[in-house]
């Protein structure tokens, strides 16, 4: 089982805790069980959801869910395994580093693109193409590492951008939807007292 995430927001789609292990299929097969509802391409689990979650547990979270404790995962693997659907494995990091861009060069094929080596205290770098205005060297940002889930849901796939490898995403306030940075542009900019590759969530 690859990576999940979970969501929950109770005005949007009502009580039901969705957990996302591939936003990018559409199922063609759903089975349920009890209040467990698991969603299949052919014979892949691709999502479950977990309706009237709020009669075993009180969840506060408005959306996207970075990081879970140990006694939450022991609750939603309870309901899981009574429904006799696969327990969740512990996920310690949310897959956001802190991160710093350590070079940038201009991407030769775009005006506004740039090529940026990456270090999420990893013992190499990565590299990633950004087209934040204001990307530069010595940034402390937030890194969404290779198969990390965003806030709305995306998946984050090593791809190539006009030709040039990229293996993660630089985020806004906005993607990581914090609070008061709705309308604004750009990398979302830390400072030192953030530890390198450490999990922005954690603060």
């Amino acid at each position: 089982m690859n990576r999940y995430a979970l969501y929950y927001d109770y005005e949007s789609i009502g009580d039901v805790l969705l957990i996302v292990f591939d936003s990018n299929t559409i199922p063609n097969v759903i089975k349920r069980n009890n209040d467990v509802v698991s969603l299949y391409k052919d014979d892949k689990l691709i999502g479950i959801n977990i309706f009237n979650i709020s009669k075993i547990m009180k969840i506060k979270a408005k959306g996207y869910i970075p990081l879970v404790s140990d006694r939450v995962l022991e609750v939603i693997n309870t309901i899981l395994k009574n429904s006799n659907v696969t327990e969740l494995p512990a996920q310690k990091e949310s897959g956001f580093r802190v991160a710093k861009i350590v070079d940038i060069e201009e991407h030769p094929d775009s005006e506004h693109l740039h090529i940026c080596t990456v270090d999420i205290g990893e013992k190499e770098p990565l590299q990633i193409v950004c087209g934040a205005f204001n990307a530069r060297k010595d940034l402390i940002c937030v890194c969404a590492t290779p198969y990390t889930f965003m806030p709305n849901g995306q998946s984050i796939i090593p791809n190539k951008l006009l030709g040039i490898d990229s293996y993660g995403m630089l985020c806004s306030g906005r993607e990581l939807n914090l609070e008061g940075y709705e309308g604004k542009k750009g990398l979302l900019e830390l400072d030192e007292s953030y530890t390198l590759g450490s999990d922005f969530w954690s603060y």
